[in-house]
């Protein structure tokens, strides 16, 4: 092997190196977006909407109602 193509090689140090700051800079760049979201403004708060009342009332469901909703609303997509 000549002196140019070792100089070529990646040695086992070099690719350590590199790998580890590599990691470093995505660690580091992946927190900067939860630190620039602490700077997004407020958006309004809707205080129009009433609290329900307390205790709430108990109301007896049908169990095959329930489960044809549920059934229904999973085939639409929607968990």
């Amino acid at each position: 092997m000549s002196k140019e193509e070792k100089r070529l090689l990646l040695s086992r140090k070099k690719f350590i190196t590199g790998t580890g700051v590599s990691l470093a800079g995505i660690a580091l760049l992946g927190g900067a977006g939860t630190l620039l979201s602490g700077c997004a403004p407020e958006e309004p708060v809707n205080n129009d909407v009433a609290a329900p009342s307390y205790p709430f009332q108990y109301v007896k469901l049908d169990p095959e109602r329930v489960a044809e909703i549920a059934y229904e609303s999973y085939k639409a997509g929607n968990g």
